[in-house]
């Protein structure tokens, strides 16, 4: 009986070691977080998305997904001014979606990893990271569970990130653009 016992609490515990943890949400972004956003980003630029592109590529069981946005830049409130166009891509793995009717589809546990969304004539706040030193960008936190993504909305109703939530401070500033931006260059000192 005891035997039984112990290979039930192995293969438990086997298959608790393999299952990834599921990780709780982060914490609405505070003054000190989003200072570490400004501090850590090559480029902060406000602009419009006007190209996206999707490519993916398999290697059973999963896909590789690429995203290439194009951004023209409206205002560059960090990095080099002479920016007009801003090139952003992002890579994640997903399981592939299937069209047939007898399949089922198969989902990681746990939260995806984040990226940003892109649509074409979208106005969005970046804080970007060079891919080794070139032209092209990666917005800080892509990929990464535990870190804040780089990707803010602009809209009529100020701004707002789709993955988690401001404190009372930047909530305060995110109901305007005008006040989010002017938060932003008190932090950079200007």
């Amino acid at each position: 009986m005891k035997f039984k016992w112990l290979i039930g609490i192995f293969f438990f515990m086997s298959l608790y070691a393999e299952a990834e943890a599921v990780r709780p949400p982060l914490r609405p972004l505070n003054g000190e977080q989003f200072t570490k956003m400004i501090t850590g980003a090559d480029v902060i630029a406000v602009g419009t998305i006007n190209s996206v592109i999707l490519s993916k590529t398999s290697a059973p069981p999963l896909e590789t997904v690429m995203i290439h946005a194009t951004m023209a830049a409206e205002r560059i409130l960090k990095g080099d001014k002479s920016i007009k166009s801003i090139v952003i891509e992002e890579t994640f793995q997903q399981f592939p979606a299937e069209n047939n009717e007898k399949s089922v589809t198969t989902q990681i546990a746990g939260p995806a990893p984040p990226v940003g969304k892109y649509r074409n004539g979208d106005r969005l706040l970046v804080f970007l990271k060079s891919l080794d030193g070139s032209n092209i960008y990666r917005p800080l936190g892509s990929g990464n569970h535990d870190a804040y993504l780089g990707i803010f909305q602009i809209t009529a109703d100020g701004v707002r990130s789709d993955r988690y939530r401001f404190d009372e401070e930047l909530t305060k500033y995110g109901k305007s653009e005008a006040d989010f931006l002017n938060f932003i260059f008190s932090i950079k000192g200007e």
